[in-house]
């Protein structure tokens, strides 16, 4: 699958809160349909899984009938008392789960024991260190039937009242990658990290490899674990 990501920086990107990465995809249909558990079952690009609604959100995939739609989004209400203060919602897509490819999806790529960030000042892709107070840290992380790959970066630029720490994340099954990154804190309130629910939901989601003879259009789709660092 041929896949272009452009990231200006991490801290950039999600300062945006756009949940729509700047990717090209193949076209693929969107389809739901019951999994082995009576969960609903997804499809986006050629990831098929279940994943569970947890923490009063749900995972939805939108513009349904946009044949070139590939992204799903895991909402959580932030309303009420109950409110998260800093997980809102995330998008996931799916790409292949060669190293380029999810180095390229994650916006950066593990050498030995350094995380280094793709340079989008480059004319060609290349790596560069990260900034000194971004503080890379990998995050570890498995499902049922896939490995995850994880980090954290704090960003360093922007209203520093509203500088997140961003967890980017790929689960690796087989030939694919569901990918996606969302704020996980807010570095003036170190207390407060919403890290594990991420995980969590995550760690819900269960790849299929049955095909999808059986699977139905979806005309309306709204729709344990821990995580360590280095």
């Amino acid at each position: 699958m041929k896949k272009t990501v452009i990231r200006s920086s991490v801290a950039t990107l999600i300062m945006s809160f756009t949940l729509h990465t700047a990717v090209a995809r193949d076209v693929s249909p969107l389809i739901k349909a019951a999994g082995r558990d009576g969960s609903e079952e997804y499809n986006i690009g050629a990831c098929r899984f279940t994943i569970a609604n947890k923490f009063g959100g749900r995972f939805y995939v939108p513009d349904h009938n946009d044949p070139l739609s590939q992204q799903g989004i895991y909402d959580v209400h932030d309303t009420g008392a109950k409110a998260h203060r800093v997980l809102r919602s995330f998008g996931l897509f799916c790409g292949a789960a060669s190293s380029d490819e999810v180095g390229a999806m994650l916006g950066a790529k593990r050498i030995g024991d350094k995380w280094l960030q793709y340079d989008p000042s480059a004319e060609a892709p290349g790596l560069t260190p990260f900034d000194k107070n971004a503080n890379p840290q990998t995050v570890t992380f498995k499902g049922k039937n896939w490995t995850g790959v994880g980090l954290t970066i704090d960003a360093t630029t922007g209203d520093e009242e509203r500088r997140p720490r961003v967890f980017s994340f790929c689960l690796i099954h087989n030939a694919q990658a569901l990918c996606g990154d969302t704020p996980v804190e807010w570095l003036i309130d170190p207390k407060h990290n919403d890290l594990w629910m991420v995980t969590s939901i995550l760690q819900s989601v269960v790849f299929s490899d049955a095909p999808a003879a059986n699977a139905v259009s979806d005309p309306s789709a709204p729709a344990n674990s821990h995580a360590t660092s280095d």
